[in-house]
C-alpha cells in the first residue's frame, strides 16, 4: 500500500493538502480525497509505500545541527548588543545628540 499527498481546491481560492494513506494508485487516492473532502482534486503525488522507511521515500526530512550552532552564536551576539545598549544608553544619546547637531549644521552651511 502507498500514501499519497492529493491537493485539493477551496471556494475561497486557499487550497487544502491531504495525505490520503493505503490506496493502490493515484486514481484512488483522488477518488477518496474528493470523497472525503467534497473538493475538486487539483494533483496527486506518491509518498512512497508504507512499508519502506522514510529514508528511502520521496519525502525526506532531515535535522542537522549545523543551524543550531549559528543560531545560537546570532542570539548570543544580540543579547551582547541588548546589553551595551542599556548600560551605556546615556553615551550612544549624547553622541546621537553630537552627531544630529553637526548634520543640522552642516545643511545649514548650504
Amino acid at each position: 500500500m502507498s500514501d499519497y499527498e492529493v491537493l485539493l481546491r477551496r471556494d475561497n481560492g486557499m487550497n487544502k493538502t491531504v495525505i490520503i494513506e493505503d490506496c493502490m494508485s493515484e486514481q484512488e487516492a483522488a477518488e477518496t480525497a474528493e470523497a472525503m473532502y467534497g473538493m475538486e482534486v487539483l494533483r496527486v503525488l506518491w509518498l512512497g509505500n508504507r512499508n519502506q522507511s522514510n529514508s528511502s521515500s520521496s519525502v525526506s526530512y532531515s535535522s542537522g545541527s549545523s543551524g543550531d550552532i549559528g543560531g545560537i552564536f546570532g542570539a548570543l551576539v544580540g543579547l551582547f548588543l541588548l546589553v551595551l545598549i542599556v548600560q551605556f544608553w546615556k553615551i550612544a544619546l549624547v553622541i546621537g545628540i553630537i552627531v544630529l547637531v553637526l548634520c543640522v549644521i552642516g545643511a545649514g552651511d548650504d
